[in-house]
């Protein structure tokens, strides 16, 4: 489906008022409107299937992989490359690239295909650079983005239960032939993104919702609390649209609901113990946040949290103050190995290759420059994302700030996630995060450049649009 603009001619004039037009145009994979929404279809299938969805496609070469290189296919083509150059998150993400590609080719011959594979965390920022020049070509594609996101939030919510379920109770769900994978295994930090994304959509009246919408969505966080990150990833950015937004009164009474369905939970002692000694139930959530506070008698969670610090404290120590201070360790060995901290083969997998920490990943593995790179390509963008909402808040432009605050507590959730677990690291939430970065690029973008004033069916102002110049 595309967004196209009403038409000036006579024959528009009595629908001026009329909603945007979608129509339904051929499908072409290669095109920059067929990648743009083969794209979409992909982050869906990574939201509902997880690590299932992300080994489609002919080994080596998975849909993650595929779509990689077709983005820099229609990111050459669009012919946008300068106007991104004005865009200074963009311009530090692709510094930041070429550092970690040329820390990858290095230990090609001694690493294999470990190499690139544990490169992605970077290079799926090609995504970000796809994702911002096609909006930025054809900024009536933000619309659609908001259009085809509104179904996908509605219904997340209702199936994310389903899906934690297999993925928690019945982890050998039927596999991939000749691989072993599961066809269907979200983990819960992954679905708590997504949660907080279409919770935001709708705080922020994107998206209308039913009761039976809100009870799917409490059941839904319940199946995240044994995930301190997940639970996090959840609150921090609800609550910072909520108090941003001004709509702390409009949803007061379904906090209240949802607070008094806790404590009656608490007060029963409703639990489901999982066979790691965590739980899922309201209990869990109280232990979860005196483990962030302090301490925790929760032995596991204690010991994963220390075991965290220990291995963190290990990294800062060769790299900050050892002799991997410029270079780090470069992608392709595995840190827990070579670390000393090895954990997974007991259960019959293989090693852990990261930290529970992307930014400590980058500084073990690109070292002190790699991370400089990083906190400034996620702070310009954050700071990018920050500034435009408040203009467009100032301006009383109100949908435009909602849009903009959307996004930045996406970004926002993504970012949580990843600092308590592996996340970007891999492409189920890597290329969302890549791809919301593009989004918030190309939207603020789109925002900032001059187009003609919003008529009441288009509140975006996306179309008709004017270029600079134009």
């Amino acid at each position: 489906m595309r967004l196209l603009p009403q038409s000036a001619g006579p024959a528009a004039a009595g629908a001026r008022h009329a909603p945007p037009v979608f129509r339904t145009a051929p499908f072409r994979l290669f095109s920059s409107d067929g990648y743009f929404r083969f794209l979409c279809v992909c982050l869906a299938g990574y939201a509902l299937a997880g690590k299932g969805f992300a080994y489609v496609g002919l080994p080596p070469l998975l849909i993650g992989e595929i779509m990689l290189i077709l983005g820099v296919v229609v990111f050459l083509r669009s012919g946008c490359w300068f106007a991104l150059g004005s865009a200074v998150p963009i311009v530090i993400l692709t510094v930041l690239i070429v550092w970690v590609l040329c820390r990858t080719v290095v230990f090609l011959p001694i690493h294999g295909f470990d190499a690139p594979r544990d490169s992605v965390v970077v290079v799926y920022g090609i995504y970000a650079l796809a994702v911002a020049a096609l909006l930025v070509e054809k900024p009536e594609r933000l619309g659609w983005v908001v259009a085809v996101y509104a179904p996908f939030a509605g219904l997340y919510a209702i199936v994310a239960p389903a899906i934690l379920n297999v993925s928690m109770v019945f982890p050998n769900f039927p596999t991939w032939p000749g691989l072993g994978v599961p066809t269907i295994y979200v983990r819960l930090g992954e679905a708590a993104v997504h949660l907080s994304g279409t919770l935001v959509f709708v705080i922020l009246g994107f998206r209308r919702v039913s009761y039976w919408w809100c009870g799917f969505l409490l059941l839904s966080l319940v199946f995240i609390t044994p995930s301190r990150g997940a639970m996090l990833s959840v609150v921090v950015p609800a609550a910072l649209a909520i108090v941003v937004s001004g709509r702390l009164r409009l949803i007061a009474m379904p906090m209240l609901a949802a607070f008094l369905v806790f404590l009656a939970a608490y007060a029963a002692g409703i639990e489901i113990p999982l066979s790691d000694g965590r739980s899922i139930g309201p209990g869990q959530i109280v232990r979860n946040f005196e483990s962030l506070l302090g301490y925790s008698d929760a032995a596991n969670l204690d010991g994963t949290k220390q075991w965290r610090l220990r291995w963190w404290k290990a990294i800062e120590g060769y790299t900050l103050h050892g002799p991997y201070f410029w270079t780090g360790k470069g992608f392709g060995v595995s840190l827990a190995v070579d670390d000393g901290f090895m954990v997974g083969q007991e259960l019959g997998g293989p090693p852990l290759r990261s930290p529970h920490n992307v930014h400590y990943t980058m500084l073990a593995r690109a070292g002190v420059p790699g991370v400089v790179l990083w906190f400034a390509a996620e702070g310009a963008w954050f700071l990018m994302m920050i500034s435009a909402f408040l203009s467009a808040r100032r301006r009383g432009e109100t949908v435009w700030a909602n849009l903009l605050l959307w996004i930045l507590c996406y970004g926002l959730a993504i970012i949580i996630d990843a600092t308590f677990d592996v996340a970007i690291e891999g492409p189920m939430v890597g290329i969302w995060h890549w791809s919301i970065f593009g989004l918030g690029v190309g939207a603020v973008m789109i925002y900032r450049a001059p187009r003609a004033p919003p008529r009441p069916c288009d509140p975006l102002g996306l179309s008709p649009y004017r270029r600079r110049g134009a």
